[in-house]
């Protein structure tokens, strides 16, 4: 597993710049701290105390004492008011903006890679989107790193234990009253037995490709306006990763007749979708946010 993270060290990494690991003490996090501090890096270590659970806090201390010992620089913050995922990662995300560094490490894992492939694929997610999440990416200014993205989670565990390592479980993990957890549990194991095969594998080679597309559609689209674009697939893409600045996700049922639009020629042709005004005027596209 080491061997993956020099890898992508080795290809992204300048070997000087300061590095963000955001750390919860959990396997995949710890995986990854201690086979960065293997590769010879010493990073900042982030940690976030949701206080989601009562466990939490001590959580917290004893994270404290272990990123102490190593002698890395520690940061770490108590979140109040985030009552859903969604707004805990926007508030991680924040208080990781909040220190300077080259990027933020992750340690998202093969496996849930693939579990996002599944879910994106069922919610009728478009091809480039269907991984949820790329190697490398951004979120505003800040630059986010996954070096764990290719590797399952089995060689995670297999490493942790042949280095002695102790990482917290979330129980929440365990809990079928989350989709997550259903999907780790219940759905992927039974869809493995269903067709006899491993397919947790495939998912995330799934994830991968579709990165690969998002990548490619993102070059081709790159500084042009609606009307330079000739394929449809591109003109998808570009209306879609605008929309997604904004914090919105195009559906279907707009995305589509939008583009008939624009193929037909057509001019004064407008809808809404949540905060977002779309209008089409002689081939152009104007995305008008409102508060």
């Amino acid at each position: 597993m080491s061997i993956a993270v020099f890898a992508f060290l080795k290809r992204h990494w300048d070997g000087k710049s300061p590095l963000l690991l955001g750390y919860s003490g959990g396997p995949d996090s710890k995986a990854l701290l201690y086979s960065l501090i293997s590769c010879g890096v010493a990073p900042h270590v982030a940690h976030v105390d949701h206080g989601w659970r009562e466990e939490s806090a001590s959580e917290a201390e004893e994270i404290r004492r272990e990123i102490g010992s190593l002698n890395l620089p520690y940061h770490t913050t108590r979140l109040e008011g985030c009552t859903t995922e969604e707004s805990a990662r926007l508030a991680r995300l924040s208080f990781f903006k909040e220190i300077s560094c080259h990027a933020v490490l992750l340690a998202h894992q093969a496996d849930d890679w693939a579990e996002t492939a599944l879910k994106r694929v069922l919610e009728g997610a478009h091809l480039p989107f269907l991984g949820g999440m790329d190697p490398v990416s951004t979120w505003g200014e800040l630059t986010l790193w996954r070096p764990l993205l290719k590797v399952p989670k089995k060689e995670l565990e297999e490493y942790l234990v042949s280095q002695h390592l102790t990482p917290f479980y979330d129980p929440t993990n365990r809990d079928p009253a989350y989709l997550r957890s259903r999907m780790r549990m219940a759905i992927l194991p039974e869809l493995s037995r269903s067709f006899g095969k491993e397919v947790s594998s495939n998912l995330a080679a799934l994830a991968e490709r579709a990165s690969e597309l998002k990548s490619y559609l993102d070059r081709r689209v790159a500084g042009k306006e609606i009307d330079e674009l000739t394929e449809r697939v591109e003109r998808r893409h570009h209306l879609q990763s605008l929309a997604k600045k904004g914090g919105v996700t195009l559906p279907k049922t707009i995305l589509e007749p939008l583009l008939d639009a624009i193929e037909e020629g057509k001019t004064g042709w407008r809808t809404r979708v949540q905060n977002l005004e779309i209008l089409l005027d002689r081939g152009r596209v104007v995305f008008l946010y409102t508060s």
